[in-house]
């Protein structure tokens, strides 16, 4: 069983659910398809096995001389 999340850039939790796959590929490509058909493909993501693997993660921009996210 795997998990993800998607955030907006500012932090706020955009989706928190269970991807039904059966390795880490399937995952990828199952959470993957959901983030492009939703029009997230530039939000922060993570999807995850349920024993805490990390099996992909996209981190929030951050611009290293002003300490902001980038707009």
């Amino acid at each position: 069983m795997y998990h993800m999340t998607v955030y907006n850039v500012d932090g706020d939790l955009l989706y928190d659910g269970p991807i039904n796959a059966t390795n880490d590929d399937e995952a990828k490509t199952l959470g993957y398809a959901w983030i492009s058909e939703n029009g997230h493909q530039d939000k922060p993501h993570r999807i995850f096995h349920v024993t805490g693997r990390l099996i992909s993660f996209k981190p929030h921009p951050f611009h290293m001389k002003k300490g902001a996210n980038k707009a």
